[in-house]
């Protein structure tokens, strides 16, 4: 956005009637104080046209000094995780803030809602993706344009249900609550509606931490194949350093691609979701990629290699990367997915630059491959079926900010990896950056380190962050 549009957006808000917030029983799946809703322009661009949202909230009131501190807005991953299930846990973990949860435009209790209920369907039916298949993925495809055309044909402007748009209702959201510059966390995609916080209002925020951040210039579609290669290189290299892991797991990388041709040979079953099918190469692949995310999940991959080899269905299923995998395959609002990541991140890119980053980095490609995710070739289809082919202008662009942020990184975090930090830190003018030992994505919240770093950085957010711990982590295999 240039000086004039900045300057635009900011004598409209200054002009804007203060929001109100409509409180309501908190819904039985949210762990709060106080919820309600926000109304918002559907275009904050064009806020007299009388096309309205109503944006979720809910607040979790902290019980140590709370009132002498800012609040904490949590900004969830996704696109499209509601941030209103988080508050919960997260006022237990920081009791000395308000805690508040906005489900983004789209999201959750939000609406109207960019749900997609036949592809939760479909991802059930396949294992939550990992019993996928071509046949699983072309049915993926079509589900997911019919989605967009069943939103399309209720009124529903998808165009509008944008991470620019977002960022001004986390503002709204403020002032109707009647804050003054808050306490901004991001978590995966939360960190990119973080940075257009700071862009488009930055008078809102006080100290923000970015965990696993995405950078705003950077081609995620074409440069993810190659961080998640390069993490699954690090968790090999990791065991064999680690002389207990290396004496249970001698070669672990000479058995994992055994096991990749020996599961395209012999597929194992495997139940997820109540449902049998079968698990392949690619699925296993799939699996090992969600194991990467979380400490749980990369201290087993060994073991889970193991058990694939030994034909161990049942380890597998018992394993924490299937029971995470069935725990959030229903939490995603994929309409507000789609919505997001095609104006956001796919329409920035090309198909001809993914080919070649698979071809550069082809471990992962056929997992990536299995479901229009981030990083498949069908992404492009659906998000041209959808209407959604334009870039959001100015969500590419870098951010420059004064305010007080950290970024987080995990050292074997595969979608956001440390290498990715000094692109995200480059505007960012009072920026600290601290990699996480031992951790994976979401650090801040999935290692002690990570959560000491959060916390003594948000009490005193100008203040020089020492955190030993953090250069000490390691993984401790099982």
């Amino acid at each position: 956005m240039g000086a004039l549009g900045v300057t635009t957006l900011t004598s409209a808000l200054a002009a804007a009637p203060t929001p109100t917030f409509r409180t309501v029983p908190c819904p039985a799946d949210v762990r709060a104080d106080r919820c309600g809703f926000v109304r918002v322009p559907e275009d904050h661009a064009q806020p007299g046209n009388g096309r309205t949202l109503d944006v979720f909230v809910a607040v979790k009131r902290g019980t140590q000094s709370a009132g002498r501190n800012a609040p904490l807005f949590y900004l969830e991953g996704g696109p499209g995780a509601p941030s209103s299930l988080s508050v919960g846990p997260l006022g237990q973990v920081f009791p000395a803030f308000d805690v508040v949860g906005i489900d983004q435009r789209g999201v959750g209790h939000s609406t109207p809602s960019l749900a997609c209920p036949e592809v939760n369907t479909l991802m059930n039916a396949s294992g939550g993706g990992v019993q996928s298949s071509e046949a699983t993925n072309a049915q993926f495809t079509a589900t997911l344009k019919a989605c967009g055309a069943r939103l399309r044909a209720s009124g529903i402007r998808l165009e509008a249900f944008n991470t620019t748009q977002a960022a001004q209702d986390v503002d709204t959201v403020r002032r109707a609550l009647g804050y003054g510059p808050v306490n901004l966390y991001g978590a995966s995609y939360g960190t990119r509606l973080g940075q257009e916080v700071l862009r488009r209002a930055p008078g809102a925020v006080r100290a923000a931490v970015l965990d696993s951040v995405i950078p705003t210039t950077l081609d995620r579609v074409a440069r993810s194949a190659e961080s998640i290669q390069a993490a699954l290189s690090r968790v090999f290299a990791a065991c064999a350093a680690d002389a207990a892991c290396a004496a249970k797991y001698p070669n672990l990388e000479g058995t994992y691609r055994a096991v990749l041709k020996q599961l395209d040979a012999r597929p194992l079953t495997l139940r997820v979701k109540g449902e049998d099918g079968p698990l392949d190469a690619q699925g296993f692949q799939a699996l090992l990629l969600g194991s990467m995310y979380f400490t749980p999940g990369l201290e087993e991959l060994p073991a889970l290699i193991v058990a694939a080899r030994d034909g161990d269905a049942a380890r597998i299923q018992a394993s924490f990367s299937v029971q995470f995998l069935e725990t959030v395959v229903d939490t995603l609002t994929w309409g507000a997915f789609f919505s997001n990541e095609c104006a956001g991140e796919v329409a920035y890119s090309t198909p001809e630059r993914l080919r070649a980053a698979l071809k550069a980095a082809p471990e992962f490609a056929g997992a990536l491959n299995s479901g229009p995710g981030i990083s498949s070739e069908s992404i492009f289809d659906v998000c041209r079926a959808w209407g959604l082919a334009k870039p959001a202008p100015g969500e590419n662009d870098a951010v420059v900010s004064s305010v007080p942020t950290l970024l987080l990184a995990g050292e074997f975090d595969p979608v956001t990896p440390a290498a990715w930090l000094p692109e995200a830190a480059r505007g960012l003018q009072a920026a600290q950056t601290l990699v996480v030992r031992g951790a994976g994505h979401g650090s801040g919240l999935t290692s002690a380190a990570g959560y000491e770093a959060v916390v003594k950085f948000f009490l005193n957010p100008t203040a020089k962050l020492t955190v030993p711990a953090a250069s000490t982590g390691k993984l401790n295999f099982r």
